[in-house]
């Protein structure tokens, strides 16, 4: 992490409110995972030109894994990120995701 801006009071202050108004990691509620979040991301990194205390429609709350991922597949790949769908089962050993070819037709 770098240091400025976010050992600024302003952008504590600006974490915190996004962190209240968006407590769940977005990346994850996209895939169906509930997430706490325990980071705040800029949607236009600072490095790219983004405001470095934007309004809060310009942050997004994450977990830190989702936000790693991101920043390694936007920032350092170049490439679009995608939250990943993670595959598991139920209690009864049922696939969650029944789009996945091993589980069609049951």
């Amino acid at each position: 992490m770098a240091v400025w801006p976010y050992t600024t009071q302003r952008w504590q202050r600006l974490r915190k409110l996004k962190l209240q108004a968006n407590p769940l990691c977005k990346p994850c509620l996209e895939v169906g995972r509930i997430e706490p979040a325990t980071v705040v991301d800029h949607l236009v990194a600072i490095k790219a030109g983004g405001d470095p205390y934007p309004p809060l429609e310009g942050l997004m709350s994450c977990c830190e894994s989702c936000h790693n991922t991101k920043t390694r597949v936007v920032e350092q790949l170049g490439r679009k990120f995608t939250p990943k769908v993670i595959n598991g089962c139920d209690v009864n050993g049922r696939p969650d995701n029944q789009n996945i070819p091993w589980s069609r037709g049951r």
